[in-house]
């Protein structure tokens, strides 16, 4: 068993074509070494938080769990059956969960507590893919360690490039590009700041908001199509936190090049970007409430909306362009449009509190999680109809869960939400 060095607090990052429910979706990349299902952090590898999956206009509660220690992200999940769920409980840190009754399939502590700052990653194969602050680890699904290599720093969450590799960023500034069958490095470790960091410690409060002390605090988003991926930087001894775009090509040799960068995000940014359906756009918050469109190809901005506060994870974007923030504060459920050269507010509700990331499905549906009423850390989760904001069904989350970290769909349609606490509810379609 590894040694825990000490407890990992909260990450706000908190996030299938037809009938074959190809992993990355309509709304992004077609990499075949995505598992079908729910397989990234969120969702695909545009981070879109979106599903393709027909979504239920009702629910029904199907079960719970509880962990000792914290959740941080949404599971993943695959046709396997299984729910992966990172903890920073005592002994294991990774938990595959049987979907159909939350009953524990497996566990392992071959991670540590650093772990849970990351979703299991799942290959086409059913393999899975988890770092803690010590190394990146692959998994078959049973739970049989296949290989690990060491790192430097945690990562939050990895993606696959548009070959197949494991590619991620720990939250230092390093990256990695490493062969998924073997855990073998493919590139050499990659420094952002252009040498070894000074100081790998870890800032829970600044990780939390994506400053200066913990420079990449969210999940890369990637571009199966162009090769190009995006994520937020706060560089060393700079004012403010920056957009990043980068390329990973294997013409000529495996290698990964800057594209550009944009310092934009005032305050830092903990939220994940996400990249639009045709790969043109990349949106991302900063912590001062503004919601950003970018262009992919040279950084520009090409609009900003401003939510009106500081969301506390990534937004839900649908193929179609609409945008749901998620929560923060008191913050009102609302639902904006890419509209070209501006974003449009499509409805604005304020009764709804928006506790976590709103999830998008097929059929113009929303899974938020609010406030339920004034009852203090309770909440409902709702079935709206994203284009008018209409109220179709609601369940109680049973018990106080603090707030929300991500909520997922899986494969047959579940819904999963869990909490900072270490709760994770499970409803089916009704």
């Amino acid at each position: 068993m590894r040694t825990n060095k000490f407890l990992f607090y909260a990450m706000p990052c908190i996030v299938m074509a037809s009938m074959r429910l190809m992993g990355c979706g309509d709304g992004g990349s077609g990499d075949p070494a995505y598992g079908p299902g729910w397989p990234a952090a969120h969702a695909d590898g545009h981070n879109s938080d979106y599903s393709p999956v027909k979504g239920a206009r009702n629910i029904a509660f199907a079960w719970q769990r509880k962990f000792e220690g914290t959740i941080n992200l949404g599971p993943t999940t695959g046709m396997d059956g299984q729910v992966y769920v990172t903890t920073s409980a005592e002994g294991c840190h990774l938990y595959a969960l049987d979907a159909r009754t939350g009953a524990t399939r497996w566990c392992t502590d071959a991670v540590n507590q650093y772990a849970v700052a990351s979703s299991a990653l799942l290959d086409e194969e059913g393999r899975i893919y988890l770092a803690d602050d010590e190394a990146m680890h692959a998994f078959d699904n049973t739970g049989r360690l296949l290989w690990e290599t060491p790192i430097t720093g945690f990562p939050l969450s990895a993606q696959f490039t548009q070959t197949g590799k494991v590619i991620f960023i720990t939250h230092i500034g390093l990256l990695y590009v490493l062969d998924r069958h073997t855990g073998k490095a493919v590139i050499d470790r990659y420094s952002l700041a252009g040498g070894m960091p000074a100081d790998s410690t870890f800032d829970p409060q600044a990780c939390m908001r994506g400053t200066e002390a913990c420079p990449c605090a969210n999940t890369l988003a990637f571009d199966q199509r162009s090769g190009r991926f995006f994520f937020t930087y706060w560089k060393p001894g700079t004012p403010q936190a920056a957009l990043w775009g980068m390329r990973y090509t294997e013409e000529g040799g495996p290698a990964v090049k800057k594209l550009w960068e944009t310092s934009a995000l005032p305050g830092g940014s903990a939220s994940s970007p996400d990249i639009s359906a045709d790969g043109s756009r990349i949106y991302v918050n900063a912590n001062t409430g503004g919601l950003f469109a970018m262009n992919a190809e040279t950084g520009a901005t090409i609009w900003e909306y401003d939510i009106g506060y500081e969301p506390g994870g990534s937004q839900s974007t649908s193929p179609d362009g609409y945008i749901m923030p998620a929560g923060g504060g008191n913050a009102p459920l609302l639902c904006i449009r890419d509209a070209g050269d501006h974003a449009a507010l499509v409805w604005r509700n304020e009764a709804l509190q928006n506790r976590g990331v709103a999830t998008q499905v097929a059929g113009k549906l929303v899974y938020p999680t609010v406030a339920a009423g004034s009852e203090r850390f309770s909440y409902d989760l709702l079935v709206v109809d994203v284009l008018t904001g209409r109220e179709l069904d609601r369940e109680r989350l049973p018990g106080k869960g603090l707030f929300t970290v991500g909520t997922t769909i899986g494969p047959e349609g579940n819904v999963y939400v869990p909490t900072f606490n270490g709760l994770l509810f499970a409803y089916r379609p009704d």
